[in-house]
């Protein structure tokens, strides 16, 4: 009973260890006593380890259990996860695999993230807000262009569609590239249908390797960046192109994609980049289920676990998070009580028929 040989271990500044197994990957966040407990097994005895830190063999066995459940030790392998009703209205589909791509391809990349760039990026960021500004009359009269002709409007709605796609696909290259050049294990770029409405996703989860928090935050916020960029290029485009030509029209298009795509995206109450860029900002793994987790100990008036620094952005997310799922629930069901009552009769119709 051992490691495998490809385990190895990350001492993280706030004084706890992850454990971390780059073939799926998976990691595991241990204190420094179970970090000795493990380097024992197979040396010593389980009692003799229980003896020696003051623990039980119960503790021990679910030190085991989550070993064996993160394929950490030799002849395991993570479970494979089970299927639940949830998973109808959100499931992912893997496409490929391009952790080996990206590094055939991240040297020649490298650029993207130094000072000098960072620098020019902002100073860019900061001239197209400026235009975006000044020149909002040409955007408003850009837009009445797309859906002012109910004629065009369908056919610029499929654009929209195909803007949408390019954009997430490039805000996915983002985090994955991202990653890699912090020395991360990207597994994994997929299809992900949220209430069958399809998007992609990135398996980022190697970044929780990453022991400095500025990194995880570049991880995380790269595809809001790229989408911000994109937005960035297709504004200048706009207003570079000949008023009411079909170059003016599709970088609208593709600026509309990318600005929308970035207000859902930074929502901290969905499971999107907004929500783990506040954990990853904060440091709080596991936000949304510790913040509620805080008010059921202050319910069972049991002292919390939580540190003091930490308590306050508990206490502020989690009924702000209870709050926007009843309204999101409340609306969905709006639609499909209208949905019924709109078509109820013609059903009923038709099975008079």
């Amino acid at each position: 009973m051992q490691l495998k040989s490809e385990v190895h271990w990350i001492q993280h500044p706030d004084g706890y260890w992850i454990l971390r197994n780059p073939e799926y990957p998976t990691f595991l966040q241990v204190d420094n006593i179970d970090k000795n407990v493990i380097y024992l097994l197979g040396k010593r005895p389980i009692p003799a380890i229980a003896n020696k830190y003051d623990l039980t063999i119960q503790d021990i066995q679910q030190l085991l259990q989550k070993l064996a459940a993160t394929g950490m030790l030799s002849g395991t392998e993570p479970p494979p996860k089970n299927f639940s009703l949830a998973q109808i209205l959100f499931f992912k589909i893997p496409l490929f695999k391009p952790d080996e791509w990206l590094t055939e391809n991240i040297e020649k990349l490298r650029w993207i993230w130094t000072r000098a760039f960072g620098f020019f990026l902002c100073f860019f960021l900061g001239q197209t807000v400026f235009l975006w500004l000044a020149y909002a009359t040409d955007i408003v009269s850009a837009h009445q262009q797309v859906w002012g002709d109910f004629t065009t409007a369908p056919t610029n709605l499929l654009k929209l569609g195909f803007a949408t796609m390019l954009v997430i696909f490039l805000h996915e290259l983002g985090h994955a590239f991202t990653l890699k050049h912090f020395g991360g294990v990207v597994p994994e770029i997929g299809l992900l249908f949220m209430c069958f409405m399809p998007g992609m996703y990135t398996n980022t989860s190697d970044q929780y390797s990453l022991v400095k928090r500025k990194q995880r935050v570049l991880v995380v916020a790269a595809g809001v960046i790229v989408q911000i960029v994109i937005w960035a290029l297709a504004l200048w485009l706009l207003l570079a192109s000949p008023p009411q030509s079909l170059m003016q029209q599709n970088s609208y298009l593709l600026m509309s994609a990318a600005l929308v795509t970035v207000v859902l995206n930074l929502n901290p109450l969905n499971a999107f980049d907004g929500y783990y860029l506040l954990v990853a900002m904060t440091g709080i793994n596991n936000l949304r289920r510790r913040s509620l987790e805080f008010y059921f100990d202050l319910l069972r008036r049991q002292p919390s676990p939580e540190k003091t620094s930490d308590q306050a952005i508990l206490a502020i997310y989690a009924p702000l998070s209870i709050i926007y799922t009843v309204l999101v629930l409340g609306y969905m069901l709006w639609l499909v009580s209208n949905w019924i009552w709109e078509f109820l009769p013609a059903i009923s119709s038709f099975s008079y028929f």
